[in-house]
């Protein structure tokens, strides 16, 4: 299997194109053992899913029909070990297969994922996609007065890429005896006194550090969010080492994680990377609204495919759970709803993966929200989008 972290805009633009006559048969399997140890629930939803898959394309008696079902039976043992627990390491374990020409792609993730089997002409990415943006790369600095690492967070996956240990230096010699023009007999401990200072100013020095080498990793790596923990004494001296506007960008937390174990870690970092996502979203949903007027913002199916058509998106929202309908015309021009253009085109059934496809080419973020339809886009059927210019 493929970890889901190494896939890339162009690996997932040439997925979205793949097609195969026969089908291509989509498989998500949620493979989280905390809740389900051995697996077995998950086991008999697959399987329910699958033969319900079957019987339907059973249903219909053509040749293709049958030629399809042969292939699904064929299959059937690969998918079922797909929930088997000793599969594969990954919590979300996910499968592309082409029935005629035989192509497969399998992937893991460290991200569960929701049960899925899904047969249609190419690859249903909309999980996917929904998976490789709530796990977009964050950055982790944890931290005390002496030591200090930074790790990546991508898709569940948590990297090490710097560690840093503050140099002890040794003070040349330190004064004794009484100090000051304290009172007669009252006595300082002018070498405690020494040692404290020198101590503090190593740690600054040693937090300068931290943050320089922070700040160049989230400028290199794109980090568009960074956990910052060093202690209740050093968190906030921290992030203020960390310059504007990526600062911005950085939450605190002040509880001493140097002592969690690797996968203890993840799991915290997983936890507050969702709540950041979930918030980053309902703030963009907020930004498109404040912005459709002014001319950064789009609503409705409409007015997103022609802006996806020219290039403008730089942000495309829509509701997976809507199946978007409209055209392409002959010159790639893309139509939303009953339109069409001086170019023709017939209706598209794909036409949300048509307007995926399209936002991969021009580089636009694509950001899957379920239920946007119901609620934060209700009026606009779900589709919304952040303009270039």
């Amino acid at each position: 299997m493929v970890a889901l972290e190494r896939l890339d805009a162009d690996s997932i633009r040439d997925l979205s194109r793949r097609t195969d006559e026969l089908g291509v048969l989509s498989v998500y399997v949620n493979a989280d053992p905390r809740l389900d140890p051995n697996l077995r629930t998950t086991a008999i939803d697959l399987k329910n899913r699958y033969r319900e898959l079957q019987r339907r394309i059973g249903e219909a008696g053509d040749g293709r029909s049958r030629k399809i079902a042969g292939e699904l039976e064929r299959i059937r043992p690969d998918i079922e070990h797909l929930a088997n627990p000793k599969g594969s390491s990954g919590l979300g374990r996910i499968a592309f297969i082409a029935l005629d020409d035989g192509w497969t792609l399998r992937l893991e993730s460290a991200l569960p994922v929701a049960n899925r089997v899904v047969l249609d002409d190419a690859p249903f990415l909309h999980p996917l996609l929904e998976l490789l943006d709530e796990g977009r790369p964050a950055g982790v600095v944890i931290a005390s007065a002496r030591q200090a690492r930074v790790l990546e967070w991508r898709v569940g996956v948590l990297q090490e890429l710097s560690t840093m240990e503050r140099e002890y230096v040794e003070a040349p010699h330190e004064r004794a005896g009484q100090r000051g023009g304290g009172p007669p007999g009252q006595y300082h401990s002018p070498i405690r006194e020494q040692r404290d200072t020198r101590e503090w100013a190593q740690a600054q020095r040693f937090l300068d550090q931290v943050g320089e080498v922070a700040a160049r990793l989230a400028e290199e790596r794109g980090w568009e969010r960074i956990l910052v923990s060093c202690g209740e004494q050093w968190t906030e001296e921290c992030i203020e080492r960390i310059p504007q506007p990526l600062r911005d960008k950085v939450s605190g937390d002040t509880r001493v994680l140097t002592g969690l174990d690797d996968a203890a870690l993840a799991q915290l970092v997983t936890e507050w990377a969702h709540a950041q996502h979930a918030e980053w979203e309902r703030r963009l949903l907020d930004e498109i609204r404040a912005n459709a007027g002014p001319g950064r913002g789009v609503l409705g199916l409409s007015e997103v495919a022609t802006a996806l058509s020219v290039g403008r998106v730089s942000h495309l929202v829509y509701d997976p759970q809507v199946r978007y309908v409209g055209r392409v015309g002959a010159n790639g021009t893309l139509y939303g709803g009953d339109e069409v253009g001086p170019d023709g085109g017939s209706p598209d059934p794909r036409f949300t993966e048509r307007m995926i496809e399209r936002a991969l080419e021009t580089r636009a973020r694509i950001i899957p929200i379920e239920g946007a339809a119901g609620s934060g886009l209700a009026d606009a059927d779900g589709i919304a989008a952040l303009l270039r210019w």
